[in-house]
């Protein structure tokens, strides 16, 4: 086992809030958030949602969802958060019932915790989060086998993440230029498929900014499953279907493209 090499400073401290190069190597060392504070559970599973994330920390709710919204695809990019709507939402709904009144909410955040972690080293004004941060730069033994498996995770994750391009943007490049399609027409019918909502709608959804990604704000589950669906528009357009006709497809492949 290897000490952490840290002083607890305000200045490393700053530097963990500020470089997500930083929390990225503290970010699988979530068994210290037990050693601070009890985490509140769910049944069924080891996440959190964003409410329970801002009583862990003692802090109001909306910041929480700032930092989420501020910082969704670093987050997303191993997996710390999950949205649920539609089906997955109804089925959540029936395991936590008696624990969490969701009667009326249409779309749920989950945030695991290393997600959990993640917002603890954001957080700047919370007692809590602050203790978080003494574990991990001062007091945690960290073997270097932990150490090597974290950094190829990470990397996994980070490879995975850029391979899942737009399916249907790369085809118009590259054989439908200028041929009359429109790209956002096939892009919402993807959503709508998947999601129920067109792109309008998940962007009001994860309540993005002009000029935010929504891509990035996907989890990398919904991003395979988009790029399933658009790998099947594209076929479909090289083949010379239609509009109508493609559709009729997509929502008769929704299931597979769901799984």
């Amino acid at each position: 086992m290897s000490q952490i090499e840290f002083d607890v400073t305000e200045g490393n401290e700053l530097v963990l809030m500020e470089s997500r190069t930083m929390r990225d190597q503290f970010a699988f060392n979530d068994s210290v958030l037990e050693r601070v504070k009890a985490i509140p559970e769910l049944p069924g599973t080891v996440e959190v949602t964003i409410e329970m994330a801002a009583n862990y920390y003692d802090c109001p709710v909306e910041t929480v969802r700032t930092i989420v919204k501020r910082h969704r695809d670093e987050f997303n990019d191993y997996g710390e958060l999950r949205l649920l709507k539609g089906k997955a939402l109804t089925e959540f709904k029936g395991l936590v019932q008696g624990e969490l009144d969701l009667t009326a909410v249409p779309s749920l955040t989950l945030i695991s915790r290393r997600g959990l972690l993640r917002i603890g080293m954001l957080l700047t004004d919370s007692e809590v989060a602050r203790s978080v941060r003494h574990y991990l730069l001062n007091v945690e033994e960290i073997s270097d086998k932990q150490r090597s498996q974290w950094a190829a995770e990470r990397e996994i994750a980070r490879r995975e993440r850029r391979q899942l391009t737009d399916a249907i943007r790369d085809f118009y490049e590259g054989k439908m230029k200028g041929k009359g399609f429109e790209y956002s027409t096939f892009t919402d019918l993807v959503y709508r498929v998947l999601f129920d909502t067109p792109a309008k709608g998940m962007r009001e959804l994860y309540d993005l900014d002009k000029g935010d990604s929504l891509r990035d704000c996907l989890s990398t589950e919904d991003l395979r499953k988009v790029v399933r669906a658009e790998q099947t528009v594209a076929s479909l357009l090289l083949l010379g279907k239609e509009y109508q006709e493609i559709k009729e497809e997509l929502y008769k492949s929704q299931q597979r493209l769901l799984g």
